[in-house]
């Protein structure tokens, strides 16, 4: 193929893409995983019901991720845990689940740095420190010793 053909292929779908939005229908993408697609999606920031079980995972990472990372990570092993779960629901509910769980590793994220910070207050992300202090850490909650 040519790069003339080719790019009269580009046009030509891009002609049709057009044509469908001007139909009225809305573009669905087909390679997209249904349910979430931001297009249309209304009020999906909230928090909803999760497996105990996946929320335990995801607090698990996050605690990983302060232990032997000092708070830093790739992201890649939260972000296949929530993809597991959210696949695994209704496609209705998968871009609330999707934030939900992504709200409750922020924060207990910022708890263990909170609590970090608490028992070595010059301590910032990413910066080595005495990962025994994680000994007395309990999820969700902040103590002060």
């Amino acid at each position: 193929m040519t790069i003339t053909e080719m790019v009269q292929n580009q046009q030509q779908q891009r002609g049709r893409e057009l044509a469908q939005k001007q139909s009225g229908k809305p573009h669905v993408n087909p390679y997209g995983t249904p349910g979430m697609s931001l297009n249309n999606a209304g009020d999906f920031r909230k928090t909803v019901a999760v497996d105990e079980n996946v929320v335990q995972q995801v607090k698990q990472i996050a605690f990983d991720h302060m232990k032997n990372g000092y708070g830093m990570s790739n992201g890649e092993d939260i972000s296949q845990v929530i993809k597991n779960y959210v696949l695994s629901i209704e496609p209705e509910q998968r871009l609330s689940a999707s934030w939900t769980l992504n709200e409750i590793f922020h924060k207990e994220a910022v708890r263990l740095g909170d609590f970090v910070q608490q028992q070595n207050p010059g301590w910032n992300w990413g910066e080595a420190f005495d990962t025994s202090i994680l000994d007395n850490y309990q999820q969700g909650f902040n103590i002060k010793i």
